[in-house]
């Protein structure tokens, strides 16, 4: 274009300029001087070769007619040369910045898309539920936490009045008052999930400020305190149980030997006085009560003060209980309309326990069980195995240890009453003092044992109790061996 404008006199020895600049933008720093060196040598050649007379250019151009000899051919030159390496320089110099700097973006692009990810990821994953509303308490992100403890999903939840999702009274005036309000503020209230459940929440509240505005949401951190709650509420309950027997120990103390004295001397009397027949059986009475309340206070005296002056033995359990099965077909509240069925180990389990608890646990469970049958009859159902290794339906197959069950065909525990069962006195029976069932918790509780309960009314309770363990023993029970184990089987 040069050599067909003139040559010398060519206005367009500029474009050599927008090569180098391309040259900057497309290849590295060093390539900008070799294209500005081939721009000198080659538009040199082509003004030497004019300056020779071996080419005459073509001129769309009037023709200036400069002589070569002023040396303005040679300023010409220079001039450009001098063009095109300071263009190469500034351009490469920057080129090179444009390429730093977005380097630089890319590296700080993907550290932002790393740091989101992670925040996303912590948000997600944490353990307390978060929420993000408008100022207007519409929500606007939701993370797992909170899905899980509201009962709504993410879709649901979006662009909802956060106080329909959480029916908090304390939500309602916030976004109502919300001149009045100060932040951050934290209330704990009752509130219903999307089940229908009630909850315990604990909810801090803080403004989502941005530099721009003073504010445009709220944050809301909250989690689930029922299990904590409910923690609660049994350890102050036990707190409260606990200094209740130690009162009522010394009392029922005190209430038992003059009791035994009343009772002896009714008995004297009894017998030195010659009474008619309705006075007799008067007397009669007045002893059986007698005997009723010393059995009372024995047995709460054996629920205030467990385990005293009692040590731990090797106990034949199956033995207990084929024992207590005797006993009881012979007690007064067993009826021809009942039938027990028993279903054993295949030897005989040992574990390691005060035997007289043991007793008193097995047979405070089968008594329970048969006079719930005493009205209309049924099957009680005994079962003693050895878990995990026999598989049985129930809690605490996958545990290693003993597993009793005790089922009955009885009138069943109703729902509301079945989490009481195990208070001490509180009981269904017309004539019960409500420490059975408490009793036999204890023992559990004392020998690190589980128990579980399932009911349907009218239709019949089930009692899972487990002793856990971890070795067998392989001698006769009759005959067990000198080092302690925890549970065992014994064949016969």
């Amino acid at each position: 274009m040069i050599y067909a404008t003139g040559g010398l006199d060519s206005p367009l020895s500029v474009l050599y300029l927008f090569v180098i600049i391309a040259t900057s933008v497309m290849l590295p720093r060093a390539a900008c001087y070799l294209i500005a060196s081939g721009a000198s040598i080659i538009y040199g050649l082509l003004v030497d070769l004019e300056y020779f007379h071996i080419i005459k250019p073509a001129s769309l151009f009037v023709e200036s007619h400069v002589s070569f000899a002023s040396g303005y051919g040679f300023y010409i030159i220079a001039l450009n040369i001098a063009s095109y390496y300071s263009v190469a320089y500034l351009s490469s110099i920057l080129s090179h910045r444009l390429r730093t700097v977005k380097e630089e973006l890319a590296h700080t692009s993907t550290d932002l898309k790393k740091l989101q990810a992670f925040l996303q990821n912590v948000v997600h994953n944490m353990g307390n539920g978060l929420i993000t509303t408008d100022m207007k308490g519409r929500v606007t992100s939701v993370n797992r936490a909170a899905e899980e403890i509201m009962g709504y999903s993410l879709k649901e939840s979006l662009n909802n009045p956060l106080d329909i999702l959480l029916s908090l009274p304390d939500l309602e005036n916030l976004f109502r008052e919300l001149d009045s309000q100060s932040f951050p503020k934290q209330i704990e209230s009752e509130c219903r999930r999307k089940d229908g459940t009630t909850i315990v929440v604990r909810m801090k509240i803080s403004c989502l400020e941005s530099q721009e505005e003073s504010a445009k949401g709220f944050i809301f951190v909250f989690e689930d305190l029922t299990e904590i709650k409910t923690m609660q509420e049994k350890i102050s309950q036990a707190e409260q149980l606990a200094a209740v027997g130690r009162f009522s120990a010394g009392l029922a103390h005190e209430i038992r030997n003059p009791l035994a004295s009343i009772s002896g001397s009714i008995q004297v009397i009894s017998k030195g006085l010659q009474l008619d027949s309705r006075f007799r059986q008067l007397m009669e009475i007045v002893l059986r009560e007698t005997d009723r309340l010393n059995a009372i206070v024995s047995d709460f005296l054996d629920y205030a003060q467990p385990g005293k002056g009692k040590k731990n033995t090797l106990v034949d359990i199956t033995q207990i209980i084929q024992d207590t099965i005797i006993l009881l077909k012979n007690s007064d509240d067993y009826r021809s309309s009942v039938e027990i069925e028993f279903a054993g180990h295949s030897g005989h389990l040992v574990l390691q326990g005060n035997e007289e608890e043991i007793k008193q646990l097995v047979w405070n469970l089968f008594i329970n069980g048969l006079q719930s049958m005493s009205s209309k009859g049924g099957k009680l159902r005994i079962s003693l195995v050895s878990t995990p290794t026999v598989a049985r339906t129930g809690p605490f197959t996958d545990q290693k240890g003993i597993r009793l069950t005790v089922e009955d065909e009885g009138c069943g525990i109703p729902p509301k009453q079945l989490n009481k069962i195990f208070d001490p006195f509180y009981s269904t029976k017309e004539n019960g003092v409500g420490l059975g069932l408490a009793t036999v918790y204890q023992i559990v509780q004392r020998n690190g044992g589980m128990i579980d309960v399932s009911s349907r009314p009218e239709q019949g309770t089930s009692f899972f109790v487990f002793f856990p363990g971890e070795e067998s023993a392989t001698e006769e029970a009759a005959n067990p061996p000198k080092r302690p184990l925890a549970v065992g089987a014994v064949k016969k």
